[in-house]
């Protein structure tokens, strides 16, 4: 055979192998993924469970209890591991991409080193599985703006970034939310959150940032126009949302009763590995962010490892469940997603 069949019938090969991916790729319609209360449940009558640092490889065995854990990569933890919420954090020196890491040179092994690579992969995910229902991203920036044009440059390129990667239908923005009420605080007041048939098979993401950057990134009258992300507020803000409560407890109840979208840590795997913990201890903390309403609890162990056991799971979820706060009765976890309906 001639060196020119050959590579012919490699380029074939190739291309039939390539393609059905593609061509098996469901279509976006939502009415095709519809669950039977997606017009009554809200977003915020979900629990979720979350990783913490989710593009996280450990720098080595023998490294620091703080740094001792591996996830698997996000498409897994989303296909596999029941998780619904994931974090990244994002470092970036003015110039070129977001990088996506825990700290350079000491703990820097990440699944995905760039921002829109791990975006890529987010949405790979939901791509071939349009039924889920919203999702929620935690970004962390890990920057001190020098001015505050380098500071605006900043926001603009994590905006552009998430939107280069997923279009609209793709988001839940603030635009979203607020509807035509002059803030969004109001809006939830006036209509509440969005409807799992609103929302499904979409991106909800949020800052765990600095007060100072919270205040600019949401503008000078706090409307979030034309932004992507949810910022950390506190209940007076007229962008006041999603809130970051780290410890679960009566605050992060409140929270949720007034209306926002709470984010918990369940635990570290430090508190297991080196306060020597018992696992019923850390058992009771998971119990006491559950039972806190709050909608995303975080976790830096999403499955079972050999040294600890302990697990965070979330009770009876497909993967997730039911807020037991702010669910109405009736609700069931297939009603907010139903793992036979969130693919053809």
């Amino acid at each position: 055979m001639s060196r020119f069949c050959v590579l012919a019938l490699a380029s074939m090969i190739v291309a039939c192998d390539s393609a059905p991916n593609e061509l098996t790729r469901p279509p976006r319609d939502p009415a095709l993924y519809a669950h039977p209360k997606d017009d009554a449940l809200r977003i915020d009558h979900l629990q979720v469970k979350a990783t913490h640092n989710s593009y996280h490889i450990a720098p080595s065995e023998k490294t620091i209890p703080d740094w001792s854990y591996t996830h698997a990569p996000l498409d897994v933890q989303l296909d596999e591991q029941g998780v619904r919420g994931v974090e990244l954090d994002l470092h970036w020196d003015g110039q070129g991409e977001i990088r996506v890491l825990h700290v350079p040179l000491l703990d820097p092994k990440t699944t995905c080193a760039t921002f829109r690579e791990c975006l890529e992969t987010l949405k790979r995910w939901s791509d071939f599985h349009p039924g889920h229902h919203v999702i929620f991203v935690q970004l962390e920036p890990k920057i001190s703006p020098s001015s505050e044009a380098q500071r605006e440059a900043f926001f603009e390129l994590v905006d552009g970034t998430i939107r280069d990667v997923l279009p609209p239908e793709f988001l839940v923005t603030p635009d979203d939310v607020r509807r035509d009420a002059d803030t969004l605080a109001e809006a939830l007041e006036t209509y509440g959150w969005p409807t799992l048939g609103e929302t499904r098979g979409r991106f909800l993401f949020y800052f765990d940032c600095s007060r100072e950057l919270a205040l600019a990134y949401a503008g000078p009258e706090g409307k979030l126009e034309g932004r992507v992300l949810f910022p950390d507020s506190e209940p007076d803000d007229p962008f006041a949302g999603v809130m970051i409560v780290n410890t679960p407890g009566e605050h992060a109840r409140e929270m949720v009763e007034r209306g926002y979208l709470v984010r918990v840590f369940a635990e570290s795997v430090s508190d297991l590995l080196v306060d020597g913990e018992a696992p019923e201890e850390g058992t009771l903390r998971l119990e006491a962010a559950l039972e806190s309403g709050a909608q995303v609890i975080s976790t830096d162990v999403p499955v079972p490892r050999p040294d600890l056991d302990y697990v965070t799971e979330i009770p009876g979820g497909t993967p997730s469940r039911c807020n037991p706060v702010t669910a109405p009765a009736g609700c069931t976890s297939l009603d907010l997603e139903d793992p036979s309906r969130i693919a053809p």
